[in-house]
Formats: C-alpha cells, structure tokens, sequence
C-alpha cells in the first residue's frame, strides 16, 4: 500500500502514471532538494519508470533518456560540494496518446550565467568549457 510508505522514486512515477490513465488528468512532479541530493537521478529514474511502462512506437522516450549528459555538459560544473553539480534547472513535458509517450520537450534555465566568467576557488565553469584539463 503506497500510502503507508515513506515516497518512492518509482511510487511517484506510477501514481502520476495512474492519473493519466485512470483520470486523464495531466500530472506533474516537482522534484526539488539541496546539492547532491540526487534530483538528477531520481529524474532519470521516473523517465525510466515512464519508458517500461508507456512505451513509444518510435522510441521518443530513449531520445530524451539520451538528451541529459548534453545538458549536463552545458549546465553542470565542479562546485566546492559535487564535482558534477547541477546549474540550471529543467522543465520536461512528456507527452502521452493512448497511455502511450508520443512526444516531449525540455525546457533548461541556466540559474548561474555568471559561472562563465568567474568561479570561486577549487571550482569550474561548465564542463563543456573544458577538454582534458584546460580551460577555454
């Protein structure tokens, strides 16, 4: 039983899933926490879930599962905390016809445009910035 449960990665996946099939209601998840927290993981995890469950004919699922180490190298970077912090925030819109993912979009926010300039000591700009040590 879901409701005696501390949360779930997967639980929230599937009781936003459920709400689309049972109620056709459009859900959303909201996934927030402190550096290192594991909000990238715990997004990869519920597209995942989203992919085995609501397969697309055309794959569109693997597309956006292949999308996030592009968008990390342009928004991640070495903090004082994690050597592969987030910078930016993303918005993904899955889109479903006949219980079935047939499409999405990611939106990105770069939160930290100043990182490209200037970074504090024993940090890095943006890991797309950086080629076997040097910086550009």
């Amino acid at each position: 039983d879901l409701n005696n449960l501390d949360p779930h990665v997967f639980a929230v996946a599937k009781t936003a899933f459920t709400g689309i099939v049972d109620d056709g209601e459009n859900q959303s998840v909201i996934i927030s926490g402190e550096s290192g927290a594991g909000k990238t993981e715990a997004t990869k995890l519920i597209l995942m879930y989203l992919s085995e469950v609501a397969a697309s004919k055309n794959n569109v699922e693997d597309e956006v599962l292949q999308s996030n180490p592009v968008l990390e190298a342009f928004g991640n970077a070495k903090t004082g905390r994690n050597d592969n912090s987030s910078r930016f925030g993303k918005y993904i819109s899955v889109r479903f016809h006949e219980h079935r993912i047939c499409g999405a979009d990611i939106t990105s926010y770069l939160l930290e445009k100043s990182r490209v300039v200037q970074q504090e000591a024993g940090e890095r700009s943006y890991h797309i910035l950086h080629d076997d040590g040097r910086s550009f």
